[in-house]
C-alpha cells in the first residue's frame, strides 16, 4: 500500500521509462504448468481455494513502481527469490503492477508489450512453484480517478486495460486472480483515507468504484478461454476494509457462480501497525486484539459466510524495536484470519528501519528473512500452523 522513499528512491523517481523497464531474466523458460490451454485445469471451489492460499507475500515496491521493475530501489526479480519464498512457507504471491505509464495513453491505452512480457515472466515464476497469484492494477490511480468528473475516463481505463490483460492470460487457470484496482480513491482531497457517508463526492466514489468493479468483471469474463470462472478480486475505497461493508457500495454481478472474492487492507491498530510517529505504542495488548477481530469478524459477516472470499492483501507491523509484539500480533493476526478462513498477505517494501512503514521481511538480495523481521516471520508461520485458541504469547516470563 504504502512506500518507503529515501533520497535514493526520490532520484530514482526522475529516471526515463527507457532506462527502469521491464528486465528479462537470461535463459527463463517457464513449464507451463498453470498456462497451457492443452492441459486440463482443475475447478477449485471456493472454500478449497483459500484454504491452498495458505498465507501470501507482496512483491512490494517492484513491478508497481510506475517508472518500472527497479525504480525505487529493488533489485530484478529472479526465480531464485519466488523459489525461496515459496520453500519459506507462503503459498500466494501478490504481484502489483502498475500499467499507465506503460502504455500508449488514451484513449486505447494499448500496453507495452516488452512490460507485458516481464510481467508474464514474474507470474510464470510462481505458477511453477505452485504458487497462487494475484495480478493486480497498482498505483494508477490518476488512471481510475473516482469521481464525477473522470468518471467516463475512468470506466475506458478499467476497460481497455483488463480486456488486454484478460486476452492475454486466458489460458491460465484458476491460480492466477485478477484483482480489479488497488486503493482506489479521491486522493488529494480531504477524503483521500476516509469516506464521509454525508458528502456526496465520496458517495459518488462508492457508487464508480462499484461500477469499475462491474465493468471489470464483464470485461474478463466476456474474454474467453478460462475467464469464465477465473477467481476476481474486487478493489474498494482505499484497501479500507470497512468501506466494502455498506452502500452505495455494492458488489458486481456475475455469469459464474462463487467465483468473487473481496479485498481488505488492514494494518491494524494502525497506531501499532503503521504509525512509526507513535513509537510509544509499540505492544500487542487486547485492545489490538480486539481492533483484528473486529476488521476480521465484520468481513466474515458481510462476505465469508455469504460466499464471498476475503483475501487481505494488505497487512503487516513495522518495526518499532519491539520483535516479540511484531511476533505475537503476526501470530495471532494469522490464526485469526485462517478461522474464519480469511487469507492473509504480507506487504513487503523493503524497508526494515524501525519507524514507519518498516514492513521489509525478505531480503530479495541475499534470499533471506531480514534479522530484523525474523520474529515476524515466525509469526506468520506460527500463525498458519496453530489453532487460535492455542496461540499462545512468544515473550519469555
Amino acid at each position: 500500500m504504502k512506500r518507503f522513499l529515501s533520497l535514493f528512491l526520490i532520484f530514482a523517481l526522475a529516471i526515463s521509462l527507457c532506462a527502469c523497464g521491464g528486465e528479462k531474466t537470461p535463459d527463463y523458460v517457464p513449464n507451463n504448468a498453470h498456462g497451457d490451454a492443452e492441459t486440463p485445469a482443475e475447478s477449485i471451489g471456493m472454500d478449497d481455494l483459500l484454504s491452498q492460499m495458505g498465507i501470501g507475500w507482496n512483491l512490494g515496491n517492484t513491478l508497481d513502481a510506475p517508472e518500472g521493475e527497479t525504480a525505487w530501489n529493488q533489485p530484478v526479480t529472479t526465480p531464485e527469490m519466488i523459489n525461496k519464498i515459496h520453500e519459506l512457507g507462503f503459498n500466494t504471491i501478490r504481484i502489483p503492477t502498475s500499467w499507465g505509464l506503460h502504455t500508449s495513453g488514451a484513449p486505447d491505452y494499448t500496453i507495452d508489450e516488452d512490460w507485458f512480457a516481464r510481467v508474464e515472466e514474474v507470474v510464470n515464476y510462481a505458477l511453477d512453484n505452485d504458487m497462487f497469484v494475484i495480478l493486480n492494477s497498482h498505483h494508477d490511480n490518476d488512471f481510475y480517478y473516482p469521481s464525477k468528473k473522470h468518471e467516463e475516463e475512468t470506466y475506458n481505463y478499467i476497460e481497455k486495460i483488463w480486456a488486454q490483460i484478460a486476452e492475454r492470460f486466458k489460458d491460465y487457470d484458476q491460480h492466477l486472480i485478477f484483482q480489479s484496482m488497488n486503493e482506489p480513491r479521491l486522493t488529494g482531497t480531504n477524503y483521500e483515507w476516509w469516506i464521509d457517508y454525508n458528502n456526496q463526492d465520496c458517495l459518488d466514489a462508492l457508487e464508480i468504484i462499484s461500477n469499475c468493479n462491474q465493468k471489470f468483471v464483464d470485461v474478463v469474463r466476456a474474454a474467453g478461454g478460462r475467464n469464465g470462472d477465473r477467481y476476481l478480486l474486487c478493489g474498494v475505497y482505499c484497501g479500507s476494509g470497512y468501506y466494502s461493508l455498506q452502500e452505495p457500495y455494492r458488489l458486481p454481478e456475475d455469469t459464474a457462480d462463487g467465483k468473487l472474492l473481496i479485498s481488505v487492507h488492514a494494518y491494524t491498530p494502525y497506531d501499532l501497525a503503521m504509525n512509526g510517529d507513535r513509537m510509544d505504542i509499540k505492544n500487542f495488548d487486547y485492545a489490538a486484539k480486539q481492533s483484528i477481530d473486529d476488521v476480521i469478524e465484520k468481513n466474515y459477516e458481510k462476505f465469508g459466510k455469504n460466499g464471498v472470499g476475503v483475501i487481505i492483501d494488505e497487512m503487516g507491523i513495522t518495526n518499532k524495536n519491539n520483535p516479540y509484539d511484531r511476533q505475537d500480533w503476526a501470530a495471532y493476526y494469522v490464526a485469526k484470519a485462517k478461522s474464519r478462513n480469511q487469507v492473509c498477505v504480507w506487504w513487503d517494501n523493503g524497508n526494515t528501519e524501525a519507524g514507519n512503514e518498516a514492513f521489509g521481511l525478505f531480503d530479495r538480495n541475499n534470499l533471506e528473512i531480514f534479522d530484523a523481521s525474523k520474529s515476524a516471520y515466525d509469526g506468520l508461520m506460527t500463525g498458519l500452523t496453530t489453532p487460535l485458541d492455542q496461540i499462545k504469547p512468544s515473550k519469555p516470563e
